[in-house]
């Protein structure tokens, strides 16, 4: 499945489309902001990365029940990579109903059944509070300690969005 003609249509006909600056290593210099259509537009790119997209979608709905509002891509997702492995996604924490994330997510906090969301739906899921930004830090470095930005994309325009088609 490509990018939607509505999609690209939007973005073309709002002038959306900015130039991203990516480092001699394929990642983004700095973390950037980017509305949804945005994002679909320069990282939806083939088939398997909307795929990719499409079953992160479920867990931006799920932790946006329960309070969150921002989340972080990372990884080769975000880079110049044509076929990334995974989506990584980082979520703010802070403002989330703990008590209801365990009710309505009970898995988030069982390893096996991470590693299984990992394995089945290529979605990794990361998160962190803004007083213990431990994974987030993490995420803004490669694997030689290089820099490296993020996509922060705001869950509220993800789900209007898609409750809008």
């Amino acid at each position: 499945m490509q990018m939607g003609n509505r999609c690209l249509a939007a973005i073309q006909s709002k002038k959306l489309v900015m130039s991203l600056n990516f480092n001699s290593q394929g990642f983004l210099h700095e973390t950037i902001l980017l509305s949804y259509e945005e994002f679909q537009y320069h990282f939806g790119t083939n088939s398997r990365r909307m795929d990719q997209i499409n079953n992160a979608l479920p867990f931006f709905r799920l932790f946006h029940s329960c309070g969150c509002q921002t989340v972080y891509i990372d990884g080769s997702f975000v880079s110049k990579k044509k076929y990334p492995g995974d989506i990584d996604i980082c979520f703010d924490l802070t403002p989330v109903d703990k008590e209801k994330i365990s009710t309505v997510f009970p898995q988030f906090f069982e390893p096996n059944e991470i590693g299984r969301i990992h394995r089945d739906l290529q979605c990794h899921i990361f998160y962190y509070y803004e007083d213990v930004p431990y994974y987030l830090d993490l995420l803004k470095e490669d694997r030689n300690g290089n820099p490296k930005g993020l996509v922060r994309l705001d869950i509220n325009d993800i789900l209007i969005y898609y409750d809008q088609k």
